[in-house]
């Protein structure tokens, strides 16, 4: 609906700020309405932040070193907010994602409004569907049921564990980020998204299969974002490829990372040639490398952080 209004508006140059503000509507599923809407709240503010910052690092000259920079603040902002608040799918994802790609497109002198506007009214539309997407069974079943105590924010980040993990986040997106600009690659804030991934692994052996995840879901997304891109979707037909990629996406993002991609990586794509039209064979080629640079830095990251606090807990018990 938010990208069908921006369409019928005649400005699909928005459909950034209707997409990712729809994002919310990823958050809390399987959670308790009452649940559902706090979380879903809580991520909708952190996702319209996410692209009023983008729009405002848009909006410097040359701004390439900059997104690496707050990307990488962003970051371990954004995992420390869904850490203490428990988000489910977990993790600053969707949120870094958000900020880099608008943060990576041309702005105008109203992008900051028409941003603030339009995702506003997109997450608070996908809240309220996801608030009547309950049925009265599931209502009465979770009626006066309280869920588990959470610690709260002082508590969990008390310990030398999350913090580790926020260095963890914040190392993988800044060396990413940093290579991707260095060498010279276009849309270096894929290498960003990609590193963050593996990152959100809770063993080794997790972040490994994610890493794997991302590589594969994202060579065969690309086929298919070859596909479709071929015959330059745009104006209606543009924004209805999204929706049905949208659908994909968030139908195997809670199952299957790999699926997820496969409708994630083409979603990206035609969202971005959306707002702003590029060449199709550097932009696939460009995610293709940014994705293999991202993920091989995050598990590089991952080994050597595992490594330091096994030796680090092998000290403190000897």
């Amino acid at each position: 609906m938010p990208l069908l209004t921006i369409y019928l508006m005649g400005h699909v140059e928005w459909s950034l700020y209707a997409a990712f503000g729809a994002f919310t509507a990823l958050y809390g599923r399987s959670s308790s309405p009452l649940h559902r809407i706090r979380m879903q709240s809580s991520a909708a503010v952190m996702m319209i932040a996410s692209l009023l910052l983008g729009v405002g690092v848009a909006t410097l000259p040359n701004p390439e070193w900059t997104i690496v920079v707050v990307a990488t603040l962003w970051t371990m902002v954004v995992a420390a907010v869904s850490d203490a608040l428990n988000w489910h799918p977990p993790g600053p994802l969707f949120a870094v994602f958000a900020l880099c790609a608008v943060a990576s497109v041309p702005v105008q002198s109203t992008s900051f409004r028409d941003a603030a506007l339009v995702s506003i009214a997109s997450a608070l539309f996908s809240i309220l569907v996801g608030f009547l997407g309950h049925s009265r069974t599931e209502r009465r079943s979770t009626a006066g049921r309280a869920g588990p105590a959470r610690p709260t924010f002082a508590q969990r980040f008390s310990g030398r564990d999350e913090w580790f993990l926020l260095l963890r986040f914040g190392a993988a997106a800044g060396i990413a980020g940093a290579l991707s600009t260095a060498l010279g690659i276009g849309h270096p804030y894929w290498a960003i998204v990609a590193a963050i991934v593996p990152i959100s692994g809770v063993t080794m052996s997790h972040s490994l299969v994610r890493a794997t995840h991302r590589v594969v879901g994202t060579f065969f997304g690309l086929l298919l974002a070859w596909a479709i891109l071929a015959f330059e979707p745009s104006g209606l037909v543009g924004i209805l490829i999204v929706v049905a990629l949208q659908i994909g996406a968030e139908l195997f993002v809670g199952r299957n990372y790999a699926l997820a991609l496969i409708f994630v990586t083409p979603l990206a794509l035609v969202m971005i040639a959306l707002a702003h039209p590029v060449g199709v064979a550097a932009l696939i080629q460009d995610r293709a490398v940014e994705t293999v640079l991202g993920t091989v830095v995050a598990l590089a990251v991952v080994t050597l952080s595992w490594l330091a606090r096994g030796r680090t807990r092998g000290i403190a018990r000897s």
